[in-house]
């Protein structure tokens, strides 16, 4: 072709540089306007489809029946021997749509295969929630074949394959302590106080995270090598992938399903603990006539003929917190402890063999006839502490007032003594001296979750307000991110199962702790990104406008490439990317739509235009 017919550079660039322009806007404006439509929704970590099957109902109203329930599985257990399930005993514990097809006493088959036969089983189940929330916590069970090696659940000549563990035949202690799920969690005072106490007593913590801050996950871990905690993970529950409608199961079950956390730890120490005791973080037992949880819950049952559990009210509480671990003193904790004459509806400690499932505060499938109820001692319930400095930062106690006096425990002057030199030799070790200054000395997200759960659901229930409750749920609740302290997540590989009816099931494997989706939504990273982008072409000469432009366009092609692994933390700038853009290069990674290739196709020819232009002679063209 003649060069006369070929024109300048100046127009081409600016023809390239007006029509990616356009294309990003398309782009970008069109996948705001699209989450502008739906409800911000995390998207999945490990394998990231957009769903446009999800429905949106964040405070758990809807009462819509669809045509298949949902079933996210938190965990299988597997016992060879069970002194109340039975030999070769399989228990399943799941979040389950219960609006959508009825649940009570609901069935399903289980096909379990070892290396020489397999056996169909119906297993029954028994559900643990409110039926004010859609989901709600299921426990199922059978009992199959002998060594176990393959698990199958089936529905109309459907099967997935599901996995499982072994239950556990020993445990640290023989009181094991189950602490709901912590998420956001940042008051590693009251952790303090309650690690202390309970191995003082003889109890040993299992603690459920979801999400923590660093510094205080560390301190967790320090406690974890000394044998005083075992961490596990607590996972949001994601559906990588599903063929029909679903509500978002995390907003739409009872408190981040702690009533399901509560039976995994039941599920996992069944077979090895003498007692299961089913605490919040705040929720600490002081022993009031012996001087171990052991002698004292004999004790207990011993006088109460016929009962196998107990049940202790939590009574409400306040001390005085350290804003630093130096000056964190069990023995000024104590000191500043009042109590208040609010004793709310308590939580249980049972012998496991019988629970096989539990609610929050107790399971709705055991009798009350073999209860023992303890008046005192109460549980000292330290929901919210006060400064070190006497002021009251946190607001959260103007929202729902309650007036403290003294003390009404009883804490053994030689416990606390005891405990005192427990916390300094701790304090003492070096893994702790070197993470002590990172922890936080003040409140951040204590007040906002507060206010979160006071306005869903203990403001109407106890305080009188108005608009009443749904679902008690706070994944509604907008939680900021700190720049001055990152969280740790428990993450996983997240898997669906094939399309079934009445219930479709997903699962995770391989669960890990997880720096890289942050805290909290992030958007520092992406402006961080933005303010370097004229650094990508400060080295190119002036005089090279085309070269200029390839920079620019390389740019924005590494952008797009890259910007999903930044901000895959972030709930709407996940959504916005996943719309549009390549998913997250981890295991399990795919294509997605057609667009996405044809975006970057659209680039390529760009850039090999302008490459093409730059190596003409400027003399030759017109």
């Amino acid at each position: 072709m003649p060069y006369e017919f070929i024109i300048s550079k100046k127009v081409v660039i600016i023809g390239c540089l007006i029509s990616t322009t356009c294309l990003l806007y398309f782009l970008f404006v069109n996948s705001l306007q699209h989450l502008n439509e739906y409800y911000p929704v995390r998207v999945e970590h490990y394998k990231r489809n957009y769903d446009e099957f999800i429905i949106a109902d964040s405070r758990g109203s809807s009462k819509v029946k669809l045509n298949v329930s949902h079933a996210f599985i938190t965990s299988i257990y597997y016992y060879p021997t069970s002194k109340s399930l039975g030999s070769n005993a399989v228990a399943f514990n799941m979040a389950i749509d219960q609006r959508s097809n009825q649940m009570r006493n609901h069935t399903f088959n289980v096909i379990g295969t070892n290396s020489s036969t397999s056996l169909f089983s119906t297993a029954t189940s028994q559900a643990e929630g409110v039926g004010n929330c859609r989901y709600t916590t299921l426990m199922g069970r059978i009992n199959t074949v002998e060594n176990l090696e393959k698990l199958e659940i089936e529905s109309n000549g459907v099967t997935v394959e599901v996995p499982f563990k072994m239950a556990r035949y020993s445990a640290p202690k023989p009181v094991i302590i189950c602490i709901s799920p912590q998420f956001v969690a940042e008051q590693w005072q009251i952790f303090m106080m309650h690690v202390h106490a309970a191995n003082r007593f003889g109890g040993h913590l299992h603690v459920y995270l979801t999400s923590i801050i660093e510094s205080y996950f560390e301190l967790m871990k320090v406690y974890e090598r000394e044998g005083y905690l075992t961490l596990d993970y607590w996972l949001r529950m994601k559906l990588t992938s599903t063929e029909s409608p679903y509500f978002d199961p995390n907003s739409n079950i009872e408190w981040r399903n702690q009533a399901g956390a509560e039976t995994d730890c039941l599920l996992q120490y069944k077979e090895a603990a003498e007692y299961i005791a089913f605490f919040d973080m705040d929720d600490i037992l002081f022993p009031k006539n012996y001087q171990t949880y052991l002698e004292e819950f004999n004790a207990v049952l011993a006088a109460n003929p016929e009962t196998n559990y107990m049940f202790y009210g939590r009574r409400e509480h306040e001390f005085v917190k350290a804003p630093t671990l130096s000056e964190f003193s069990f023995v000024d904790l104590v000191a500043s402890l009042r109590s208040s004459i609010v004793v709310k509806r308590g939580k249980v400690v049972v012998r496991p063999e019988a629970y096989n499932s539990t609610w929050i505060h107790y399971s709705k499938h055991v009798s009350f006839m073999t209860r023992a109820n303890v008046t005192s001692p109460t549980l000292v319930h330290v929901q919210l502490p006060v400064e070190k400095n006497g002021k009251r930062k946190n607001k959260s106690r103007d929202m729902w007032k309650i007036s403290f006096g003294k003390l009404k425990e009883t804490i053994r002057e030689d416990d606390i003594k005891a405990i005192e030199e427990d916390i300094y030799r701790i304090r003492n070790l070096s893994s702790t001296m070197n993470l002590a200054s990172n922890l936080p000395s003040s409140d951040f997200y204590l007040p906002i979750v507060f206010k979160c759960y006071y306005d869903a659901f203990y403001g109407p229930a106890f305080d009188h307000k108005p608009g009443g409750f749904g679902c008690p749920n706070a994944d509604f609740c907008q939680l900021p991110q700190r720049d001055d302290y990152k969280c740790i997540h428990s993450d996983a590989k997240y898997y669906s199962g094939p399309y079934m009816k009445p219930v479709t099931y997903h699962f995770t494997t391989d669960s890990f702790w997880s720096k890289n989706i942050g805290s909290l939504p992030d958007l520092n990273r992406i402006l961080i990104v933005l303010s370097d982008m004229p650094l990508i072409s400060s080295g190119i000469p002036k005089t090279s406008p085309c070269l200029h432009s390839i920079s620019t366009f390389s740019f924005f092609f590494l952008l797009l490439k890259n910007l999903p692994i930044m901000m895959a933390e972030d709930e709407k700038i996940a959504l916005l990317m996943d719309n549009w853009i390549l998913d997250v290069p981890r295991e399990g990674y795919e294509p997605t739509r057609y667009y996405t290739t044809l975006v970057i196709y659209v680039f390529v020819f760009f850039l090999v235009i302008l490459l093409y232009f730059s190596m003409l002679p400027d003399k030759k063209l017109k």
